[in-house]
């Protein structure tokens, strides 16, 4: 083995995520979920009409006791999210595509 191979960086590969997914991160300590909340129709000159998703329900669980957190975010700050928690190591381990149901939402904010 070359000496000099010993200095050259490890390559780390990052798994990317394109476009708007309402998915769910999970890692060693929590799974957080996002669910759309918000659905708005915008113009588009090639589609037409789109629709697109402007707020979330970002739900998270703490692995260690299953208890949960509630709260509402907009898009922006969901993609900031899913950017930071899949670069430090979270996994995309499902794809909701339906709010979340309101009993469940509003069960936990009557508490």
């Amino acid at each position: 083995m070359h000496p000099k191979s010993a200095q050259h960086p490890i390559t780390v590969y990052i798994k990317r995520v394109k476009e708007t997914h309402h998915m769910q991160l999970t890692n060693n300590v929590t799974i957080v979920d996002f669910f759309p909340e918000a659905f708005i129709a915008e113009s588009d000159e090639v589609k037409g009409m789109k629709v697109v998703v402007k707020r979330f329900i970002k739900c998270v669980t703490f692995r260690a006791n299953g208890q949960q957190s509630y709260s509402t975010v907009t898009a922006l700050t969901a993609r900031n999210e899913w950017d930071e928690r899949i670069a430090g190591g979270a996994e995309v381990t499902d794809i909701h595509t339906s709010k979340l149901p309101a009993n469940v939402f509003y069960r936990s904010a009557a508490c």
